[in-house]
């Protein structure tokens, strides 16, 4: 449907309920009216109302010949093309090979949640994901409610540069070294974006349209670190709904973020202990349950990832290895299959993760 055949439906449909509000307005002024002119005048506008309702319920319906074989034929010719650059990949990539071959991306449009237990490295995950988005030149968004900026930034630049997070804080690194790391994050080039709001919690829209302004362009990957923070501080004073229904009001919303500006949205969760089992096998149907205090999210979402701690049983060749064994596993992916575990090591004072193999 062009935009002023559009346009001129919703004319037309306005003014029909115009006219059945005059109808309406003759009705109550009309005190000569008989009992039974009466119920046949509200029932001839209550089944105008209904006709009405009928139509704008089958109005959304469209059929293969109105066009979605045509549509179907445009959309594989932008997918072979983005394709076809990015190495056979559709959506962002997140620098994790075996991720991005089971999700095709991160795609616009789409709503992707990572859950994991606290101090499982979500974040530092989500943050690299974010900044690898960034060095391909994409605007990134990623909003922390835990983090301020200057950390995010510092933990960037550990990452980039290779240097220890624990000797920056404490200032004792050599500042030749410090500042190549610092220059390896500045090469993104105003691409990431931090928001680390603290008592206010921003209108999301407004941010982004306010991020598009500054850099001139639209903004590809928008990431919230985390659902549970940004429900509790968004409830408004004598809210009686938990964090629960608040997530599941709030999910919703950020899917249709993603939809309006075109962007992949990446929400991170807590996931709750009584539902995780570090020392049991991967499966999706644990992976969900833990994940039960964050609502209906991963209905909503088009992809859940969870991460997890792996036990010497599950991967022992990862043991004994420098740096933390993890396990990412997709439990849903509504465009595809789920693949196999992603085997990673995370290199905490590196603040990196690294993908590798495990021979089972």
């Amino acid at each position: 449907m062009t935009t002023a055949s559009a346009d001129t439906d919703r004319s037309t449909l306005s003014e029909r309920i115009l006219a059945i509000a005059a109808g309406l307005a003759d009705i109550a002024h009309q005190a000569s009216f008989d009992e039974a002119t009466l119920r046949e005048r509200v029932e001839s506008v209550a089944g105008d109302l209904r006709k009405i309702a009928r139509e704008g319920a089958a109005a959304p319906l469209t059929y293969t010949a109105d066009g979605l074989a045509q549509s179907l034929i445009d959309d594989f010719g932008v997918r072979r093309a983005v394709s076809s650059k990015n190495g056979g990949i559709v959506g962002l990539r997140t620098g994790f090979g075996h991720l991005d071959e089971t999700l095709n991306g991160l795609e616009k449009g789409k709503l992707y949640a990572l859950a994991a237990m606290p101090g499982a490295g979500k974040t530092t995950l989500a943050l690299q994901m974010a900044a690898t988005a960034a060095q391909a030149g994409e605007l990134v968004l990623y909003l922390s409610l835990e983090n301020d900026a200057v950390d995010l930034a510092r933990k960037t630049a550990c990452r980039l540069g290779d240097v220890s997070y624990t000797m920056a804080l404490k200032g004792k690194m050599h500042p030749e070294q410090w500042d190549m790391a610092v220059g390896e994050l500045e090469q993104l080039n105003g691409n990431l974006f931090l928001a680390t709001p603290r008592d206010t919690m921003p209108d999301l829209h407004a941010l982004i349209e306010d991020i598009q302004a500054r850099a001139g362009r639209g903004v590809t990957l928008v990431v919230i670190d985390y659902l549970q923070a940004w429900v509790k501080r968004s409830a408004t004073a004598g809210e009686s709904a938990d964090v629960r229904e608040r997530i599941d009001r709030f999910a919703p919303a950020l899917r249709s973020i993603g939809e309006l500006y075109g962007c992949a949205v990446l929400a991170i969760s807590s996931q709750n202990r009584a539902g995780y089992n570090p020392g049991s096998s991967p499966s999706a149907e644990k992976g969900m349950s833990a994940l039960k205090e964050s609502g209906d999210i991963e209905y909503t979402c088009d992809a859940l990832m969870t991460l997890q701690r792996v036990q010497e049983k599950d991967a022992p060749t990862l043991i004994g290895r420098p740096g933390t064994p993890l396990r990412l596993s997709v439990d849903k992916n509504r465009q595809g299959l789920t693949g196999k575990p992603i085997h990673l090591i995370l290199h905490g004072d590196r603040c990196r993760l690294a993908e590798v193999e495990a021979v089972l």
